[in-house]
């Protein structure tokens, strides 16, 4: 009982379009006068790196319809809407204050489609290993 190969390809797609949208621009590299920027700034970007790796992983367990693979993906989302509300309320280095940013946005929307459909398809994990145990 594995998920119809189309649904996996369009969340495998899914979750790499929101890893990207979540990697911005590093605005702190190109408009600090410091070409190796601040502390901060090379910690953000740093994690903005782990969080499009994490993407990406989650696209392969996605598409090889592993649990860990949503899970994964789950995890890039709260990370993401975690940044973004940083971002606008305490601030990140380099990075300005705008809460109606278009691409966040459609970041946000995209987020809560992929976590309606993993939250279906994890439903579908438990239903099915719970009948096992039985």
């Amino acid at each position: 009982m594995t998920s119809p190969r189309p649904r996996r390809i369009g969340a495998a797609a899914l979750i790499v379009v929101i890893g990207l949208l979540n990697f911005h621009v590093p605005h702190f590299l190109l408009e600090s006068g410091n070409p190796t920027g601040t502390v901060g700034a090379r910690l953000l970007e740093a994690a903005l790196l782990i969080t499009m790796a994490a993407a990406v992983g989650a696209a392969i367990g996605i598409y090889r319809d592993r649990p860990w693979g949503w899970y994964l993906g789950g995890l890039v989302v709260l990370v993401g809407v975690a940044m973004y509300v940083a971002q606008e309320t305490i601030g990140l280095p380099g990075l300005p204050r705008v809460w109606w940013e278009p691409s966040r946005i459609l970041a946000l929307a995209l987020e809560a489609l992929y976590l309606h459909l993993a939250m279906k398809n994890c439903a579908k994990w438990r239903r099915r290993y719970s009948r096992r145990a039985i």
